[in-house]
């Protein structure tokens, strides 16, 4: 769960905008290739990134038997904070990475919008990493050349149990990458 939401986050951090939005040839349908253009127009200043992700809420229902309904309450509030290195060529280049990506799940998106600084994304994944069931994940915020902050809600749930988490997610360029 905390790489499914580290994820998000690295794609929200590299996303774009344009006048027609994701979908740019009007089919009603946002393609990977797509996202990947929209992704390609931002100004993403390369370096070294700290990005932190906190968990909000955890509602669960339908546990399994013997599962205590509190056994996720553990989750809430946790922060996870991680440091990556952007290269020039990835600044230059973001969709590619997100790209290669979605090569790899069942997920599609429905919605990819940013403009002006913000925004607003949904997508919809089933049996990812091979697991059973359906997510739908929403993520609306801010962010520029060199930070971005967002709030995260996913939904999803499988063989008669209920996920909703609600998560923040921020990051900032600290400088330049390390060497070596």
């Amino acid at each position: 769960m905390k790489n499914l939401l580290v994820s998000v986050a690295v794609l929200s951090l590299i996303g774009g905008c344009s006048d027609k939005g994701a979908d740019q040839d009007g089919d009603g349908k946002i393609t990977a290739e797509e996202v990947a253009q929209e992704m390609n127009q931002v100004e993403l200043e390369p370096g070294e990134w700290e990005n932190t992700v906190e968990i909000v809420d955890v509602k669960v229902e339908g546990l399994p038997d013997g599962v205590p309904a509190t056994a996720m309450d553990g989750m809430k509030g946790k922060v996870t904070t991680s440091k990556s290195c952007i290269t020039p060529e990835q600044a230059e280049n973001p969709g590619a990475e997100f790209f290669a990506a979605q090569k790899e799940t069942n997920c599609e998106v429905k919605k990819f919008d940013m403009s002006g600084g913000a925004v607003s994304s949904e997508m919809s994944c089933t049996n990812m990493g091979g697991a059973p069931g359906n997510m739908t994940m929403a993520m609306d915020g801010q962010y520029g050349p060199s930070s971005y902050d967002m709030t995260m809600n996913m939904k999803g749930g499988a063989s008669g149990m209920k996920m909703n988490i609600s998560a923040k997610s921020s990051g900032k360029r600290i400088g330049d990458c390390p060497a070596g």
